[in-house]
């Protein structure tokens, strides 16, 4: 990662990068905000504004509060500048009062990071600025604070900012200028309690949660998801302690709704499928299990998430059709397995870590079970785990529709088949847009 210091420009090599915002300061500080300029450094339309209430303009799309994705290439011909910027004006802070924030500017050929130096009293902080130099683009490390806040950075780009009480054909009355965007209700506070929740079918509760803020920004905590179970066939002594692992294989297929888009995409073991931790959803899968691991652990498929508020999550299995007839829950005590807490030396979630076990409801012959329902919102993930199956005899895998409602067999969602008949791929789709 290569530091850039405040003013300086720098040629870009990508087309597409992902900005995130990295600080000390707990989740829901810091917004990152963005408008696209012309040539004359002002926006087109209010829609080139882009904050939590407008996520998405044309090449510039929000993936939370603090992360954005650009694609340079779908940046419009008549759009010079984008100009990436932070507020803390509608959660009430100054950035004097945010310790160490940093921006990461990461593509596939570069990476950069830049510290905004000497912020005080500012509400409203130019970061960077990516700009057409030719037929290529350049980096502007800016830097550049506005202590007026939002109506002032609006205003200066363009942007028209209503006074409000003011009647039509009347000035306003003499005041401090109105806010570009509504205040948010304020942020519960953080739990920092030890999370240790197992999910049956005999829980009266199927719901969890997990507040990711007690992180403070440290960026050695980890998020992972998995689906873990002991074997068909695995035996138990009367304490529950597994005696011998048993054998056969599920899949695990993490379902993921892009909120924003509407758009969805399946991350698996499958080959070519496994997600990358820089781009959307920003999970990266760590490969198919085909049973126990070593040291007599069970079998584990898994994926890292960034905990980003990226949409809405589904773990998925499969009793595939490679597998022969009999219902997943079969499998040797399947579960879901979300943990979060500082890394070990494996680079997972450590001994002292949060988590929560989802385990399959009933009894089901059918192909597909969803085990686990996934939400972050505010910096807090919440666990739907009430295992829901697909119709009997269905190989199409459930999804999730455009108000996140859980779907048995979305139409034109993708089919479970055979691994061996089709060279690893065990669907036949593994992205597209999820059913109104």
């Amino acid at each position: 990662m290569s530091a850039v210091s405040k003013g300086s420009k720098t040629d870009l090599a990508d087309l597409g990068y992902e900005v995130v915002f990295v600080s000390g300061a707990p989740a829901g500080v810091v917004d990152l905000i963005a408008v696209l300029l012309t040539a004359e450094g002002r926006v087109r339309s209010d829609e080139d504004f882009v904050f939590f209430n407008n996520p998405k303009a044309p090449g510039f799309q929000l993936t939370s509060d603090t992360s954005a994705i650009v694609d340079l290439s779908a940046v419009p011909s008549d759009i010079h500048r984008v100009l990436v910027a932070a507020s803390t004006e509608a959660q009430g802070q100054r950035f004097g009062d945010v310790p160490g924030l940093r921006a990461e500017i990461r593509g596939a050929r570069q990476t950069f990071e830049f510290t905004p130096p000497g912020l005080t009293t500012e509400t409203v902080l130019q970061v960077v600025a990516f700009y057409r130099r030719g037929a290529g683009w350049r980096l502007d490390a800016v830097g550049q604070g506005y202590q007026d806040g939002l109506a002032a950075f609006a205003t200066d780009h363009g942007i028209v900012v209503d006074e409000p009480g003011a009647a039509q054909g009347q000035s306003a009355p003499a005041g401090p200028p109105a806010a570009v965007v509504p205040p948010r209700p304020a942020a519960r506070p953080i739990s920092f309690e030890k999370v240790q929740v197992s999910l049956t079918k005999d829980s009266a509760d199927k719901t969890a949660r997990i507040d990711l803020r007690k992180s403070q920004g440290d960026p050695n905590w980890v998020l992972t998801v998995g689906l873990e179970w002991d074997g068909r066939g695995a035996t138990y002594d009367r304490s529950g302690k597994v005696n011998k692992y048993g054998e056969g294989d599920l899949d695990v297929y993490f379902y993921c709704r892009n909120e924003h888009t509407n758009d969805y995409v399946v991350i698996s073991g499958d080959r070519d499928h496994r997600g990358d931790l820089g781009t959307w959803p920003f999970i990266h899968h760590y490969g198919d299990s085909k049973g126990p691991g070593r040291g007599k652990k069970p079998a584990v498929e898994q994926v890292r998430v960034l905990p980003n508020e990226n949409g809405d999550l589904l773990v998925n299995i499969y009793q595939s059709v490679d597998n022969g007839i009999g219902a997943i829950d079969k499998f040797g005590r399947p579960r879901v397995a979300i943990r979060y807490g500082r890394a070990g030396k494996d680079g997972l979630p450590g001994p002292d870590a949060d988590e929560i076990l989802v385990y399959v409801g009933n009894g089901k012959n059918a192909y597909w079970a969803t085990v686990a329902h996934i939400d972050v919102q505010d910096g807090v993930l919440t666990v739907d785990g009430e295992t829901r199956y697909s119709r009997i005899g269905s190989e199409r895998m459930p999804g999730l529709d455009s108000k996140s409602t859980w779907v048995r067999s979305p139409k034109g969602g993708p089919t479970g088949r055979s691994k061996k008949r089709n060279g690893g791929l065990g669907l036949d789709r593994y992205h597209g847009t999820c059913p109104r």
